[in-house]
């Protein structure tokens, strides 16, 4: 015995929802990269302002600065990567460490957030992740200072003393 079901009419009402999710969705994007646009360049300015209090010791400001650049635009590799070199700068190398890694998702080849992860994974005393990260940056910007700035923390870093052989 099969089942039956009532046959029913299409509605016109039925495909409303679903025609404004279109008209939104080809809508809507071009509204976004305008606001886009105006939150980049307020982005761009509040880091850049940021980075000039941080190089004047001011951090509380340039920690400041550097989390509005990210409100304004959560894009902004850079502003992350320099907010993490703040809060390494005031002592919190753990929240340094999650800045990093996020302007590394946006960025990955970011020299900034490469060099200063490095870094700290050196500081952490995790000399093969501060390589793997080396490579990565002299792979993607052999020219970038941060190249040099990381060999020297690396070869700063004392070796282990090899075990003697038993005779």
């Amino acid at each position: 015995m099969a089942a039956s079901f009532p046959q029913r009419k299409l509605s016109r009402y039925a495909l409303l929802p679903v025609s404004l999710v279109l008209i939104a969705a080809l809508l809507l994007p071009q509204a976004a990269h305008a606001v886009d646009a105006r939150s980049e360049q307020a982005s761009l300015r509040l880091a850049e302002k940021g980075v000039a209090a941080a190089a004047e010791g001011r951090l509380e400001a340039a920690r400041r600065l550097l989390e509005e650049a990210v409100v304004s635009n959560p894009a902004n590799a850079n502003a992350y990567a320099e907010l993490a070199a703040v809060q390494n700068a005031a002592g919190n190398p753990r929240l340094a460490r999650k800045y990093y890694v996020i302007a590394l998702e946006i960025d990955p080849v970011l020299p900034a957030a490469l060099g200063g992860l490095a870094r700290l994974n050196i500081e952490a005393g995790d000399r093969e992740a501060a390589e793997t990260l080396l490579r990565k940056l002299r792979a993607t910007c052999p020219a970038c200072a941060e190249i040099r700035d990381v060999e020297r923390a690396i070869a700063d870093i004392e070796t282990p003393p090899q075990p003697k052989p038993n005779p």
